[in-house]
């Protein structure tokens, strides 16, 4: 089959319709399809064509909260089974993961070191002259502590949202690309169908809304105010200079505001780490995903404070993309509204390294009609009832929800 999905017409029915084809949709109907659920995706661009294709793709542990922890800890084990799992490859690396901390946020370190344990991650503490043993590049003078989890890595993203595609089409799914679901059909307060562009229906008594930055105008559309600003999100690429040695961990420096991990065997990518208000963009599409670079500028100088040898690395371009954040920073995974809608939405840049997870715990709770006891926390009620989820060891530098 060619890179992209083959062409298929648009069915009259299905058991299941999810809209959207990034790592999230791809998951669920994957998921769905393994379960034998009759179901229907539709992108209205090609997989992972949307906030999905711009992804950092991390896959690491690092939560604050055991939600996270859980989702992340069951989606590692995913990727790194995926071929067995889909019969695809995603492109797994393992790079492993550092943090470090300065004196005065010990305790909080130590906590969250703790949690992360007791869920069950290999969370090692190192001291800043061991963490400069496995990372020589690594600017520690100001770390009195460092934490490594061996198994955190890196992912291909397209290739895994096009991998859960292929792998929900060989169990019988129907990949719609190039087409827009306009509407979401209802009778009498509950589902009935999705109007796809082209005049098309699908009847369907389940629809599944995982379509990134749209879901908020498709849920506003049967009266679902969905929480969600977006924010804007960019992401560089820097040449890693003559001598840097091997690719280096994922690194998270949360006292520089940025993250990076490895981009192939010559490449290091770099990001921003927070969700600043005053990042909130009003639509949730830009109309240029370009890196200006005043950016790339800047996301050079704060990396090189970390990695000083950065100070001669050739930027090799980038891109911008748009996040859909709630107010906790956690998805809502939940059945809302009409009858048969479900929302996979408000991942606030978390969604890649949860997909395998959540994919199939939304399947679960589409196919059988009842909510995994893991999704508890996650409903959309828990903002009207102000139980938002609360980091239970959050880090004293935080100065804003942690994105990649």
């Amino acid at each position: 089959m060619p890179e992209s999905m083959a062409i298929a017409r648009v069915p009259r029915r299905a058991d299941a319709v999810v809209v959207g084809g990034g790592c999230m949709g791809t998951s669920i109907a994957f998921h769905l399809a393994r379960r034998g659920v009759d179901v229907v995706l539709v992108e209205r661009g090609h997989v992972a064509s949307g906030a999905t294709g711009h992804s950092g793709a991390l896959v690491r542990q690092h939560y604050e909260a055991r939600i996270g922890i859980r989702l992340a800890r069951e989606s590692l084990g995913f990727f790194q089974r995926f071929e067995k799992e889909t019969g695809y490859p995603c492109d797994f690396r393992t790079t492993g993961f550092l943090s470090g901390t300065r004196h005065r946020d010990l305790a909080a370190f130590e906590a969250l070191l703790s949690l992360l344990r007791s869920e069950g991650v290999k969370a090692e503490r190192l001291t800043s002259s061991e963490a400069k043993g496995i990372e020589p590049q690594l600017d520690v003078s100001d770390y009195a502590a460092v934490v490594h989890d061996p198994e955190a890595g890196y992912a291909d993203p397209i290739a895994t949202a096009v991998g859960f595609a292929r792998a929900a089409e060989a169990r019988g799914a129907v990949v719609l690309e190039d087409r827009d679901v306009s509407s979401v059909i209802t009778r009498s307060g509950r589902i009935a169908g999705v109007q796809v562009r082209g005049r098309s229906t699908i009847a369907t008594e389940r629809v599944i809304l995982a379509a990134g930055n749209w879901t908020r105008e498709l849920a506003r559309a049967l009266r679902v105010p969905l929480p969600l600003r977006f924010v804007r999100g960019d992401i560089v690429i820097l040449r890693r200079p003559v001598g840097f040695g091997s690719p280096p961990k994922i690194h998270f420096d949360f006292y520089g505001n940025t993250y990076a991990r490895p981009e192939g065997e010559k490449d290091m990518l770099v990001g921003y780490m927070d969700t600043d208000p005053r990042k909130t963009i009003r639509r949730h599409l830009l109309p240029d995903d370009s890196v200006p670079s005043s950016t790339v500028r800047d996301l050079r100088t704060r990396l090189m404070r970390r990695f000083p040898v950065m100070a001669r690395a050739q930027p090799r371009g980038g891109w911008a993309g748009v996040y859909d954040v709630t107010p906790d920073s956690y998805p809502i995974l939940d059945q809302v509204g009409p009858e048969g809608l479900y929302v996979a939405a408000g991942f606030s840049g978390h969604g890649f390294k949860l997909s395998p997870e959540v994919g199939r715990l939304m399947a679960e709770f589409v196919a059988t009609g009842r909510r995994p006891e893991t999704l508890v926390p996650l409903r959309f009620a828990r903002f009207r009832e102000n139980r938002p989820i609360e980091p239970e060891a959050p880090f004293p530098t935080k100065r804003g929800s942690r994105l990649p």
